[in-house]
């Protein structure tokens, strides 16, 4: 419930700033209220700072590889782990696997956000994850940080630490 009201209060400010965009451009500073000022001029600064540095942000990709060393000619597979399950934001992780002989040998990995996302980034840090045969399972960790942001700037950090298993 709290990333629902999280991604709530983030759709509130973007509509704002947008709000006080088109209207400074179309009524000047008149836009701006008297008791209200000092929060518009500064939500339209950050908003506009924003949008400009947003061109300069490097994103993570969260792809990790695990092992240069297969056969590129062999099947690969692809198996797919829902992390955390939230109601509006789940955390998802994605293992590519080069299939030799009946052995699993992992070679990539994954992982992402998918839900209402506003106001989350997700950074995949690492994974820990061995080989494993078709009729067996195995264990993973997956560290990663959830971040919550506030009209684009990082307000709060959650390292996030999964264990599970495939099979």
């Amino acid at each position: 419930m709290i990333h629902l009201i999280w991604s709530i209060i983030n759709l509130i400010i973007v509509v704002y700033f947008f709000y006080l965009l088109i209207g400074f451009i179309l009524k000047g500073k008149r836009i701006f209220k008297p008791q209200f000022k000092g929060i518009s001029i500064f939500i339209m600064i950050i908003g506009i700072v924003q949008i400009i540095s947003a061109s300069n942000s490097k994103k993570s990709t969260n792809h990790i590889a695990i092992s240069k060393n297969y056969n590129k000619k062999d099947e690969t597979k692809t198996k797919q782990i829902i992390l955390e399950d939230n109601l509006t934001l789940d955390i998802n992780l994605h293992v590519q696997y080069s299939i030799q002989q009946n052995n699993y040998i992992p070679i990539e990995s994954y992982s992402s956000l998918t839900g209402l996302v506003m106001g989350y980034d997700w950074e995949f840090k690492s994974i820990d994850i061995n080989n494993y045969n078709s009729n067996e399972q195995t264990e993973f960790v997956v560290n990663g940080i959830l971040k919550w942001n506030l009209f684009g700037i990082t307000v709060y950090n959650t390292s996030k630490t999964f264990n599970g298993k495939i099979n």
